[in-house]
């Protein structure tokens, strides 16, 4: 597995109940951070977290309140194995307990009842959780589409499972009404989706009714470049392309270049793609677009792509 998709360790807890002195003293002066009832963490340890490490960090917080075979499931999994999330982490940590008669929440932990295969669970920092595969599948029936979408698309190109083994996990589901919801997600992921904007954007594009798009289409250029863009639909020439900023933001960790000379090499390979004789329109979108309903299609329509009821009453008309 991608180790550094893993957790912070939860080595890093402070594993004590609130009746010492010295913890008061440096709950206090900020030194220590409460994650979960009787669970701290070093400020200095919790400020270098992001959003998904600190998520989780309460899951293994929270996990270890509890007793019996339990195991880190569904968005706990998740921030394990590293999928992406959109939007915000939830507030409570998620694991099935097999000991369970009806599933529960508390105020930190929200309880599954069922059980787990154990080819599909894994140990990780000490702790029991859903293999990546396992954890896919989870999402695909719990999570809204595009959430689910964007995960599933993070695992196939990682590497993580295929397709087969989210059939295989699946397929043990005693529910059709389930495995019905979970298909459409599995049968829609794609690996070529490089970053969760691109999924996002394949998913709002399906949803607006536009016609799919060819992922990661290669091009040459002139002088001996080569390029593949997020999307590209065929029909109209256009290409679309999700920017993100990081390349921008975090370019030295990215590419190694400064920021500026990104800026630079992207004008240049915007360039030569427009120019190319397959391409008559480019479309570029941020997070910003995405966020506002019905401006990708919107942006997409107005480059000529164009809707697949259109696409198939062409058809049944000729």
């Amino acid at each position: 597995m991608h180790g550094e998709a893993l957790a912070p360790h939860p080595t890093l807890l402070v594993d004590t109940v609130f009746d010492d002195e010295h913890l008061r003293r440096a709950c206090l002066r900020g030194d220590l951070v409460r994650v979960v009832a009787g669970r701290y963490v070093r400020r200095k340890h919790w400020e270098r977290f992001d959003a998904r490490e600190r998520y989780a960090m309460l899951s293994l917080a929270a996990h270890s309140r509890l007793r019996g075979p339990v195991v880190l499931s569904h968005a706990s999994a998740a921030a394990l194995w590293g999928f992406p999330r959109l939007g915000p982490w939830p507030d409570v940590a998620h694991v099935i307990d097999s000991s369970l008669e009806r599933s529960r929440k508390s105020r930190y932990v929200s309880q599954h009842r069922g059980s787990v295969p154990l080819e599909q669970v894994l140990e990780a920092h000490g702790v029991l959780v859903t293999s990546p595969v396992r954890t896919a599948v989870d999402l695909a029936l719990s999570a809204p589409f595009r959430q689910a979408v964007t995960a599933l698309d993070h695992g196939l190109r990682s590497g993580l499972f295929t397709k087969d083994d989210l059939h295989r996990v699946l397929a043990d589901l005693p529910s059709d009404h389930a495995r019905k919801k979970a298909s459409k997600a599995i049968e829609f992921a794609d690996a070529r989706a490089n970053r969760p904007g691109e999924s996002l954007s394949r998913v709002l594009m399906h949803e607006g009714g536009l016609v799919a798009p060819v992922l990661q289409k290669r091009f040459e250029g002139p002088q001996g470049q080569s390029a593949e863009v997020d999307a590209f639909f065929e029909e109209v020439g256009a290409v679309g392309e999700f920017d993100g900023m990081t390349k921008y933001r975090d370019s030295g960790r990215w590419s190694g270049l400064p920021p500026e000379e990104v800026v630079v090499q992207e004008k240049l390979r915007e360039d030569w793609l427009r120019r190319h004789p397959e391409v008559r329109a480019f479309v570029r979108w941020t997070w910003a677009d995405l966020r506002v309903p019905g401006r990708l299609v919107r942006l997409l329509r107005d480059a000529g792509v164009p809707l697949e009821s259109a696409r198939f009453h062409g058809k049944r008309a000729s």
